[in-house]
Protein backbone atom coordinates (compact mmCIF):
# COMPACT_ATOMS: atom_id res chain seq x y z
CA UNK A 1 0.00 0.00 0.00
CA UNK A 2 1.31 3.22 -0.52
CA UNK A 3 3.39 4.44 1.80
CA UNK A 4 1.84 2.27 4.21
CA UNK A 5 -0.72 4.49 5.12
CA UNK A 6 -4.28 3.24 6.23
CA UNK A 7 -7.19 4.83 4.26
CA UNK A 8 -9.14 6.62 6.40
CA UNK A 9 -12.72 5.79 5.70
CA UNK A 10 -16.37 5.71 6.56
CA UNK A 11 -18.42 2.91 6.03
CA UNK A 12 -21.87 2.89 5.16
CA UNK A 13 -23.81 0.22 5.73
CA UNK A 14 -27.06 -1.38 5.70
CA UNK A 15 -29.37 -3.86 4.01
CA UNK A 16 -29.90 -3.95 0.04
CA UNK A 17 -32.22 -0.72 -0.62
CA UNK A 18 -31.52 0.92 2.30
CA UNK A 19 -29.97 3.88 0.55
CA UNK A 20 -26.42 3.26 0.56
CA UNK A 21 -25.42 4.15 -2.92
CA UNK A 22 -27.59 6.96 -3.35
CA UNK A 23 -26.43 8.99 -0.07
CA UNK A 24 -22.34 7.84 -0.70
CA UNK A 25 -22.92 9.47 -4.04
CA UNK A 26 -24.09 13.02 -2.67
CA UNK A 27 -21.88 13.01 -0.14
CA UNK A 28 -18.81 11.91 -2.67
CA UNK A 29 -20.08 15.62 -3.93
CA UNK A 30 -18.10 17.43 -1.08
CA UNK A 31 -14.86 17.94 -2.05
CA UNK A 32 -13.10 16.29 1.11
CA UNK A 33 -14.89 12.75 0.35
CA UNK A 34 -14.69 10.14 -2.07
CA UNK A 35 -17.10 7.43 -2.78
CA UNK A 36 -16.11 3.86 -3.68
CA UNK A 37 -19.04 1.35 -3.99
CA UNK A 38 -17.12 -2.17 -4.38
CA UNK A 39 -19.53 -3.18 -7.33
CA UNK A 40 -18.79 -0.37 -9.57
CA UNK A 41 -15.03 -1.51 -8.68
CA UNK A 42 -15.85 -4.83 -10.00
CA UNK A 43 -17.79 -3.81 -12.63
CA UNK A 44 -14.58 -1.35 -13.86
CA UNK A 45 -12.45 -4.16 -14.04
CA UNK A 46 -10.54 -4.72 -17.82
CA UNK A 47 -12.00 -7.82 -18.40
CA UNK A 48 -8.95 -8.94 -20.35
CA UNK A 49 -6.41 -8.39 -17.44
CA UNK A 50 -5.34 -11.11 -15.00
CA UNK A 51 -7.63 -9.68 -11.96
CA UNK A 52 -10.65 -9.57 -14.03
CA UNK A 53 -10.33 -12.86 -16.12
CA UNK A 54 -10.19 -14.23 -12.11
CA UNK A 55 -13.22 -12.17 -11.25
CA UNK A 56 -15.35 -13.18 -14.17
CA UNK A 57 -14.64 -17.18 -13.38
CA UNK A 58 -16.98 -15.95 -10.55
CA UNK A 59 -19.27 -14.16 -11.40
CA UNK A 60 -20.09 -15.60 -14.72
CA UNK A 61 -21.07 -18.86 -12.26
CA UNK A 62 -23.07 -16.80 -10.27
CA UNK A 63 -20.45 -17.31 -7.08
CA UNK A 64 -19.64 -14.83 -4.55
CA UNK A 65 -15.74 -13.62 -5.13
CA UNK A 66 -13.58 -14.37 -2.36
CA UNK A 67 -13.07 -12.46 0.19
CA UNK A 68 -8.92 -12.50 -0.58
CA UNK A 69 -9.56 -11.52 -4.08
CA UNK A 70 -12.01 -8.69 -3.14
CA UNK A 71 -9.67 -6.70 -0.86
CA UNK A 72 -6.86 -7.56 -3.68
CA UNK A 73 -9.45 -5.85 -6.00
CA UNK A 74 -10.04 -2.81 -3.73
CA UNK A 75 -6.50 -2.32 -2.43
CA UNK A 76 -5.21 -1.88 -6.21
CA UNK A 77 -7.76 0.35 -7.53
CA UNK A 78 -7.32 2.84 -3.97
CA UNK A 79 -4.16 2.55 -4.49
CA UNK A 80 -4.02 3.25 -8.09
CA UNK A 81 -5.98 6.40 -7.14
CA UNK A 82 -3.57 7.38 -4.65
CA UNK A 83 -0.84 7.33 -7.26
CA UNK A 84 -2.49 9.19 -9.86
CA UNK A 85 -2.88 12.10 -7.05
CA UNK A 86 -7.01 11.58 -7.24
CA UNK A 87 -6.89 10.76 -3.77
CA UNK A 88 -4.63 12.43 -0.69
CA UNK A 89 -4.95 10.63 2.49
CA UNK A 90 -4.15 13.62 4.17
CA UNK A 91 -7.22 15.50 2.65
CA UNK A 92 -9.79 12.68 2.16
CA UNK A 93 -11.75 10.80 3.73
CA UNK A 94 -13.34 7.23 1.66
CA UNK A 95 -16.78 6.60 1.87
CA UNK A 96 -17.17 2.90 1.12
CA UNK A 97 -20.49 1.15 0.36
CA UNK A 98 -19.97 -2.85 -0.09
CA UNK A 99 -16.49 -3.79 1.80
CA UNK A 100 -15.84 -4.99 4.14
CA UNK A 101 -18.99 -7.14 4.05
CA UNK A 102 -17.83 -10.27 5.74
CA UNK A 103 -16.18 -10.52 9.40
CA UNK A 104 -13.28 -12.33 7.27
CA UNK A 105 -12.83 -9.24 5.20
CA UNK A 106 -12.77 -6.64 8.48
CA UNK A 107 -9.89 -8.88 9.24
CA UNK A 108 -8.01 -8.55 5.76
CA UNK A 109 -8.98 -4.90 6.43
CA UNK A 110 -6.94 -4.14 9.37
CA UNK A 111 -4.06 -3.00 8.37
CA UNK A 112 -5.43 -1.12 5.44
CA UNK A 113 -8.27 0.66 6.39
CA UNK A 114 -8.84 3.43 9.74
CA UNK A 115 -12.81 3.38 9.88
CA UNK A 116 -13.78 6.79 11.36
CA UNK A 117 -17.53 6.54 11.68
CA UNK A 118 -19.89 3.52 10.63
CA UNK A 119 -23.10 4.86 9.18
CA UNK A 120 -26.15 2.36 9.93
CA UNK A 121 -28.80 2.90 7.38
CA UNK A 122 -31.51 1.38 8.95
CA UNK A 123 -35.12 0.28 7.95
CA UNK A 124 -37.36 -2.05 9.98
CA UNK A 125 -40.09 -2.23 7.97
CA UNK A 126 -39.36 -5.25 5.43
CA UNK A 127 -42.38 -4.44 3.87
CA UNK A 128 -41.56 -0.80 2.76
CA UNK A 129 -37.51 -2.47 2.41
CA UNK A 130 -39.14 -4.73 -0.03
CA UNK A 131 -41.46 -2.33 -2.03
CA UNK A 132 -38.19 -0.07 -2.64
CA UNK A 133 -35.99 -2.83 -3.85
CA UNK A 134 -38.91 -3.84 -6.09
CA UNK A 135 -39.44 0.01 -7.70
CA UNK A 136 -35.65 0.20 -8.10
CA UNK A 137 -35.71 -2.86 -10.22
CA UNK A 138 -38.68 -1.11 -12.56
CA UNK A 139 -36.29 2.43 -12.95
CA UNK A 140 -32.66 0.57 -13.19
CA UNK A 141 -34.20 -2.46 -14.75
CA UNK A 142 -32.65 -4.92 -12.43
CA UNK A 143 -33.22 -8.56 -12.42
CA UNK A 144 -32.06 -9.08 -8.75
CA UNK A 145 -34.15 -6.83 -7.64
CA UNK A 146 -37.59 -8.16 -9.39
CA UNK A 147 -38.27 -11.10 -8.03
CA UNK A 148 -40.16 -10.27 -4.62
CA UNK A 149 -38.54 -14.09 -3.71
CA UNK A 150 -34.97 -13.17 -4.60
CA UNK A 151 -35.47 -9.75 -2.62
CA UNK A 152 -36.44 -11.48 0.46
CA UNK A 153 -33.46 -14.11 -0.30
CA UNK A 154 -30.78 -11.27 -0.64
CA UNK A 155 -31.91 -9.61 2.94
CA UNK A 156 -31.44 -12.83 4.57
CA UNK A 157 -28.05 -13.29 3.13
CA UNK A 158 -27.40 -9.83 4.57
CA UNK A 159 -28.40 -10.55 8.02
CA UNK A 160 -26.76 -13.47 8.13
CA UNK A 161 -23.39 -12.99 6.38
CA UNK A 162 -22.93 -9.06 6.52
CA UNK A 163 -24.81 -7.78 9.41
CA UNK A 164 -22.32 -9.68 11.82
CA UNK A 165 -19.73 -6.98 10.03
CA UNK A 166 -21.45 -4.13 12.50
CA UNK A 167 -19.92 -6.83 15.58
CA UNK A 168 -16.68 -6.55 14.82
CA UNK A 169 -16.38 -3.14 15.22
CA UNK A 170 -16.53 -0.86 18.38
CA UNK A 171 -20.18 -0.01 19.13
CA UNK A 172 -19.16 4.02 19.71
CA UNK A 173 -18.23 3.78 15.95
CA UNK A 174 -21.69 3.28 14.77
CA UNK A 175 -23.81 5.95 14.07
CA UNK A 176 -27.43 4.65 13.52
CA UNK A 177 -29.68 6.60 11.34
CA UNK A 178 -33.41 6.32 10.43
CA UNK A 179 -33.02 5.37 6.63
CA UNK A 180 -37.20 5.11 5.99
CA UNK A 181 -37.78 8.66 5.78
CA UNK A 182 -37.22 11.23 2.45
CA UNK A 183 -34.10 11.19 1.16
CA UNK A 184 -32.68 14.28 1.94
CA UNK A 185 -33.73 13.83 5.82
CA UNK A 186 -30.95 10.53 5.63
CA UNK A 187 -28.91 12.88 3.85
CA UNK A 188 -29.10 16.12 7.36
CA UNK A 189 -28.71 12.77 9.81
CA UNK A 190 -26.11 11.84 7.65
CA UNK A 191 -24.32 14.95 7.79
CA UNK A 192 -25.14 15.54 11.25
CA UNK A 193 -23.08 12.53 12.08
CA UNK A 194 -20.16 13.10 9.53
CA UNK A 195 -19.70 16.76 11.34
CA UNK A 196 -16.92 15.43 13.78
CA UNK A 197 -15.47 12.96 11.53
CA UNK A 198 -14.87 14.56 8.35
CA UNK A 199 -12.04 16.87 8.09
CA UNK A 200 -13.18 21.03 7.62
CA UNK A 201 -10.20 22.28 5.11
CA UNK A 202 -12.00 22.93 1.46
Amino acid sequence: MTDEKKYPCILMFGCPGSGKGTQGIVLAGMPNLKHFAMGDIFRGLDKESDLGKEFLSYSTKGLLVPDELTVRVFRKHIDERIGSGEIDLDYHALILDGIPRTVSQVRLLEDVIDVKLIIHLMIDDRDSLVARLSGRAKKESRPDDADPEVIKKRIEVYEQETYPVLEAYPKKLIAKVNADQHPLAVLRDIADCLLDVVPSKI
